[in-house]
């Protein structure tokens, strides 16, 4: 008897993420692989793989023959290791490390909303999670945000076991995967860092930082992140001077940089499209979440306030605004939909939490399926493929996406900002750009489609 019980309560205690992290996958991968890759941003991470299934640059992937030296290559190790079975890295490759990251957030989810909200919130904050926008639309994308997102939610349960259970070894982990979180996507991952320390200077003043283990953390994340500038700087000094302490770092998260009326819209336009639909009840679930602030038992609605409030700022903030940018966004909206879901008469009945997730995804999925199709049909590369193969010959990119080309065509590709760069090469080559570099000396040998953009094949011989 008592085995049976010790079984059934093991049975309930995981299967809200079984059931959250099943019906997920089906919604989050149900045309994994279909999507084609439209811009460099996207093909950059699997060109990277490939060149390390094909010439093992592990530590320094490139493309084109240069080090990619803007990003650390988590996200490029993944795809290759997804790669590594076949020795392939194809669309369906590509986007499976998003889709298992995504699946990832989503059992974090569950986990951080049980721990803060009840036994009740998990599996309503990881199915609500699952069908936001931002969450549906990255989940299957080539690009590093939702390893990025998975690193964030990660050291923030580890951050959630230290706040609740008193652990200084969740402060190790914590520090530890916010160093994965680094390895994604540069210094964005340090995101979990700074919400940590706006949330005890908010509940606890000055003296909640001494309780981060600041001296354990500056020495555990030095230790995981130098390595990886150092080692940048020394292969390509010039270059990471360039790349990465100037225009990611310098420019990039500067707050001064292009003020104009649009970019002060912006932020607020990308904060509530990522997480719609739940956008349209979020602005009910902060007001509850403000005024239960000082109940002694709102931890979870604190944290989340703070953590959801700290993101966007510091994303706004950014004078180089994407969409998807916003995504660490989900995760804490979801938290205070499914916290305030459940202090509602209508939001305890899991099923109807479940319902309205099945409505929303079965709105994402039918918004996608024809956009998917409307979008591959603005791609189109087979055409070049064949000429290329006819006549292999080196091949340039003039103000094109090259590393879509490389991805698709399979090959090297060189980028150059203007024609005088081919001054001095000898022919056969090729070159791809909307008009030819030089009218007299080149011919059209073949034209393809990127994002509905038409670009020529260009021949000299």
């Amino acid at each position: 008897m008592t085995a049976g019980r010790n079984a059934r309560r093991l049975f309930a205690g995981w299967a809200p993420y079984a059931v959250a992290v099943a019906l997920s996958a089906a919604i989050l991968g149900f045309d994994l692989g279909e999507r084609m890759l439209t811009t460099n941003d996207e093909a950059r991470f699997p060109v990277m793989a490939r060149d390390i299934l094909s010439h093992g640059h592990w530590l320094f992937p490139e493309t084109s023959g240069v080090p990619m030296l803007n990003k650390p290559p988590l996200h490029a190790w993944l795809i290759a290791l997804a790669g590594w079975p076949t020795g392939v890295v194809s669309q369906r490759v590509a986007a499976l490390p998003s889709w298992l990251g995504a699946l990832g957030v989503v059992a974090v989810t569950c986990w951080i909303a049980r721990r803060l909200f009840g036994a009740d919130a998990g599996l309503a904050a990881a199915l609500i999670v699952a069908t936001t926008a931002g969450m549906f639309a990255m989940a299957r994308s080539a690009v590093p945000d939702m390893t990025l997102s998975f690193g964030i939610v990660a050291a923030m349960a580890a951050f959630v076991a230290a706040e609740l259970d008193g652990s200084r070894g969740a402060w190790v982990g914590f520090y530890a995967l916010v160093a994965m979180a680094f390895w994604a996507k540069g210094p964005a991952g340090l995101l979990p860092i700074v919400i940590v320390i706006v949330y005890e200077w908010a509940i606890r003043g000055w003296r909640g930082l001494a309780r981060m283990r600041p001296g354990v953390g500056a020495v555990i994340v030095v230790l995981l992140v130098a390595p990886w500038w150092l080692l940048a700087a020394h292969v390509g000094r010039e270059q990471f001077l360039r790349d990465v302490v100037r225009n990611d770092m310098m420019q990039g998260y500067s707050p001064l940089r292009a003020l104009t009326w649009d970019r002060a819209i912006q932020p607020f336009n990308a904060a509530v499209t990522i997480v719609l639909p739940w956008s349209l009840v979020l602005p009910f679930a902060v007001c509850w979440a403000v005024r239960r602030w000082k109940s002694a038992s709102a931890t979870g609605e604190r944290l989340a306030l703070v953590w959801s409030l700290t993101v966007f700022i510091l994303v706004a903030a950014s004078s180089r605004q994407r969409w998807r940018y916003y995504l660490p966004l989900c995760v804490p909206a979801a938290l205070l939909v499914a916290g305030w879901s459940r202090s509602r008469r209508v939001g305890r009945d899991t099923m109807t939490v479940v319902a309205a997730c099945a409505v929303a995804a079965g709105i994402l999925i039918v918004g996608d399926a024809s956009r998917l199709t409307r979008d591959n049909r603005s791609t189109e590369w087979r055409t070049m493929a064949r000429a290329l193969e006819r006549a292999p010959a080196p091949l340039f990119a003039l103000d094109a996406p090259e590393l879509v080309f490389a991805f698709y065509l399979d090959r090297p590709i060189k980028a150059i900002s203007s024609a005088a760069e081919l001054n001095g090469i000898d022919p056969p080559f090729y070159v791809i750009a909307r008009s030819p570099p030089e009218a007299a000396s080149f011919a059209a040998a073949s034209e393809g489609l990127v994002n509905g953009r038409r670009f020529v094949l260009w021949a000299k011989r």
